[in-house]
């Protein structure tokens, strides 16, 4: 009776071992924007992030540059990173060959100690945040996850996989995230039907402004002054951005035309996204220049303007300083002026130089 009660718990813990060490399957029905979608509902406090893929020119980039790898060995992926001082960045890359992933999460985690460096010093929180960041394969499938949840997020990833996928609800805040391009085409078709609530109130509140400050017989110039004095007029700093905390008065859209437009108070990138966003609307050729963070550890934008075959340099958020009336100190400068200050630092070799003078203010 004991030889058989013995041989009995036997098969029951062989039963239960094999349970355990159960494989966990690397085949998923899902595309690569839904599990991007449920790892970012994993996570409780997450930034807004921009994506790109394959489609955008900055992919093959960021796989060579950032993550030191070889792009011919990545057959899809989605990036996802925060701008500014923050360090949140979630991956979903899908190598070609398996035999490649163990090359690509050595890759990854040499990114990730790279990566704290640079946060190291002035922002020990977003360092603390990267250092804890991991690297999880799945079969032909790797991610990079550096977000206050990674080990949420680890699981959200594995979730993905097998017959019990779920693809993800959107959220109210993925819904009512800012679509530049959407806002844009909406504009141009009149067609608004497929817009979030959020950025249908961004494109109202910018044709409002438009038949308000904007008349056929301006000029490109003079379209492009009244939009500047417009929004350095309508709009203030939100100073309390820098520290970081919805608390202190941060809110969601400040790094958006939301914050200018509807909450009449927004970031640096709220300003530059704003002047982007009319520019584009007018036809008026325009981009938009991230700089290289300074001392403070905070990313600064601002814009470039093409009038007549040469670049100006406008920074409409300069021009509406904190305690102080809208000037137009930074209104159609050349990158040298920019250079002169302390706050505009920026990859030179990734835009144009701003030499223009005939638009400058006030010779016109």
């Amino acid at each position: 009776m004991k030889k058989l009660l013995c041989f009995i718990l036997t098969l029951l813990l062989i039963f239960s071992i094999a349970g355990c060490s159960k494989k966990q399957t690397s085949e998923t029905d899902m595309s690569l924007d839904d599990m991007i979608g449920v790892i970012q509902l994993s996570q409780q406090e997450l930034p807004e992030l921009t994506h790109i893929t394959p489609e955008d020119v900055d992919f093959t980039t960021w796989l060579s540059d950032y993550y030191l790898m070889q792009s011919e060995q990545v057959a899809d992926g989605v990036i996802c990173y925060a701008d500014g001082v923050e360090a949140s960045e979630i991956a979903v890359l899908v190598m070609a060959d398996e035999k490649d992933c163990k090359e690509a999460e050595e890759d990854l985690k040499e990114y990730i100690q790279n990566r704290a460096g640079i946060f190291e010093g002035y922002a020990p929180q977003q360092a603390a945040m990267v250092k804890a960041g991991i690297v999880v394969v799945n079969g032909r499938y790797i991610a990079l996850l550096i977000c206050p949840e990674p080990q949420t997020a680890e699981k959200a990833f594995l979730d993905c996989f097998g017959e019990n996928a779920e693809k993800p609800e959107p959220s109210a805040g993925m819904e009512n995230s800012y679509d530049a391009e959407a806002v844009l085409q909406a504009y141009r078709s009149g067609d608004s039907s497929s817009l979030s609530e959020a950025n249908r109130s961004i494109l109202d509140a910018a044709k409002d402004v438009i038949a308000s400050e904007i008349s056929d017989d301006m000029s490109d110039y003079e379209k492009e002054l009244a939009i500047h004095d417009f929004i350095t007029g309508w709009s203030r700093f939100d100073y309390s951005v820098f520290g970081r905390s919805a608390a202190d008065g941060f809110t969601d859209g400040s790094d958006t035309p939301y914050g200018v437009l509807i909450d009449q108070s927004a970031m640096c990138h709220g300003y530059s996204s704003t002047f982007q966003l009319f520019m584009d609307m007018l036809d008026i050729e325009c981009m938009t220049v991230f700089g290289i963070p300074g001392s403070n550890g905070v990313e600064h934008s601002w814009n470039m303007v093409k009038l007549d075959g040469e670049w100006y340099c406008v920074d409409c958020a300069w021009d509406d300083p904190i305690g102080g009336s809208p000037c137009h100190t930074y209104f159609n400068v050349t990158s040298d002026y920019l250079r002169r200050g302390s706050i505009h630092r920026w990859d030179e070799t990734s835009v144009p130089e701003a030499t223009g003078t005939a638009y400058a203010y006030g010779s016109h």
